[in-house]
């Protein structure tokens, strides 16, 4: 059976996004991991005491799948649809499926009684 071993990343909107990972470093100490694009968002992704804070650009318009938390699997079926069917097994309601690139890994999202995403993802990818 799997299980989720570690919080990994917590992702969230900023409408200024400068300010706001500006915030995160010289308040609380953050560095930047990588900045990239995501579905056409500028995304920042900051390294904050074990944990990464991915800070979507939300200036023009909110990313549709953020917010989100992220926690890791520890020994998860290779194939995405098994660990749907055990994580749903278990009461979940998946969302969506998402493999990692070229089909390295996968994130499987869920939404909690409280109407937080959450994506519990491999490590591979």
């Amino acid at each position: 059976m799997s299980k989720l071993t570690q919080f990994r990343s917590w992702n969230f909107n900023a409408e200024d996004l400068d300010k706001t990972v500006s915030f995160y470093q010289e308040v609380l100490g953050a560095t930047v991991r990588k900045k990239h694009v995501v579905a056409g968002v500028d995304v920042v992704r900051l390294n904050l005491g074990g944990a990464v804070l991915g800070v979507f650009d939300a200036s023009k318009d909110r990313h549709p799948r953020v917010p989100h938390h992220t926690f890791e699997i520890d020994g998860p079926p290779a194939e995405p649809e098994d660990f749907v069917k055990e994580i749903e097994a278990r009461g979940a309601k998946v969302s969506e499926v998402r493999r990692h690139g070229e089909g390295k890994g996968y994130s499987v999202y869920v939404i909690d009684p409280s109407g937080n995403r959450l994506e519990l993802s491999t490590s591979s990818g």
